[in-house]
């Protein structure tokens, strides 16, 4: 969704280039701050949802007067989704952007919008205390019943009995605590969601849109685990 808005923006607005209200160093700008800005907006999340506090981390896509400003607010990926909302009404003011250039723009801020909300979700909502509780309860008491079963089962066989008690016991523990570990993708472990390879991915494409070369190293995979 990041590369649509980016197509978008630059799209839109250099459509319009025949037309008495473009100015092309105000649009090569605002194509710019809007794309950098969107960059801020990535790396914010990331930094929101593993509760991470290095901001200068975005000083570099936004003016030193708005990323002062942005540092005094709580949701700050929330604010620059603002922020963008504002800048396409201003553009459209202007003549850098016109027509039904805002209805599509829009349609991908609220996309934006509502793609943060759900990783707060996974982030800040607990998993039911009931889903949790029955199934260590479940699991334990498959455990211990196990062997039991296997006792019948394997008659002739007894000596199988604890090694495939162990085996699948092993098993079926693994299992239960991926799906706890999974239940937190965005805390910074091994496990994660590697979402700081995703925001770089996603500034190397879209500055390379702009046409830009300055782009950062991709990450790669450390000891087979990428961030």
């Amino acid at each position: 969704m990041s590369r649509v808005f980016a197509r978008l923006i630059i799209t839109f607005v250099d459509s319009h280039s025949h037309t008495l209200q473009y100015k092309a160093e105000k649009a090569r700008a605002f194509q710019k701050e809007m794309i950098y800005r969107h960059l801020a907006w990535v790396n914010a999340l990331r930094l929101q949802l593993r509760e991470q506090k290095d901001w200068s981390v975005i000083a570099t896509f936004l003016s030193q007067a708005n990323y002062q400003a942005l540092l005094d607010n709580h949701n700050k990926a929330n604010d620059l989704l603002k922020q963008q909302g504002s800048r396409i009404y201003d553009a459209m003011a202007t003549g850098t952007l016109q027509g039904f250039d805002s209805f599509q723009l829009e349609g991908c801020l609220l996309q934006f919008s509502q793609q943060q909300a759900a990783c707060e979700r996974l982030k800040n909502i607990p998993i039911p205390r009931q889903y949790d509780y029955f199934t260590r309860l479940f699991l334990r008491s498959f455990i211990v019943m196990l062997p039991f079963f296997l006792l019948s089962v394997l008659a002739n066989l007894s000596f199988l009995v604890v090694p495939l008690s162990l085996l699948l016991s092993f098993i079926y523990a693994i299992l239960e605590r991926i799906a706890v570990v999974n239940e937190n993708p965005f805390e910074n472990h091994i496990t994660d969601v590697p979402i700081s390879a995703i925001c770089i991915q996603i500034e190397r494409d879209l500055k390379e849109s702009l046409g830009e070369s300055n782009l950062p190293e991709p990450l790669k995979a450390h000891e087979g685990y990428l961030f």
